[in-house]
């Protein structure tokens, strides 16, 4: 009787152990090879929109892009496959003045890493509230909709 309550307990093992590895080498991967391809690689900030307009350079045009008034301004991010990312960004100094006004210079370089995920076509990235990216072909777009001292949306386009 003993060795029969033995083999059992073996037996419940082995099953419990083949079904157990059974679900999960046959889990489809969250992300397909084609997505990876499709999202992986250097994307390069194109837009820094913010509301009200600025004319930071003094050339008497105001611009609701960034990029247009800073020439220090410029951002980047790697996606890369093992759903690891790296965010390279110049940080903004941004003090209001008056009447709509502010003041707004470029400080210290600044690099963030972590992982991401692709969820519903939106790049999450996992480093706190950063929120996340819409993907449309090969432009990755942030919306925050915000006035100054927040931004309206930034643009990244893959290279």
């Amino acid at each position: 009787m003993k060795f029969l309550l033995s083999n059992l307990k073996v037996l419940a093992l082995l099953l419990l152990l083949v079904s157990a590895c059974s679900k999960s080498s046959s889990e489809e991967p969250k992300i397909s090879q084609e997505q990876l391809e499709a999202v992986t690689g250097l994307y390069n900030l194109t837009e820094y929109q913010i509301s009200p307009a600025q004319d930071l350079n003094s050339d008497d045009v105001f611009s609701e892009n960034l990029l247009d008034e800073l020439d220090c301004m410029n951002a980047s991010i790697i996606i890369r496959e093992d759903l690891s990312f790296s965010l390279f960004e110049v940080q903004l100094d941004i003090t209001f003045i008056t009447n709509q006004q502010y003041s707004i210079i470029c400080r210290e370089n600044k690099t963030t890493t972590g992982t991401w995920d692709l969820v519903n076509n939106q790049i999450v990235l996992s480093m706190g509230a950063e929120g996340s990216y819409s993907l449309n072909g090969t432009v990755l777009t942030r919306t925050e909709g915000q006035n100054l001292p927040g931004f309206q949306r930034l643009v990244f386009e893959k290279q």
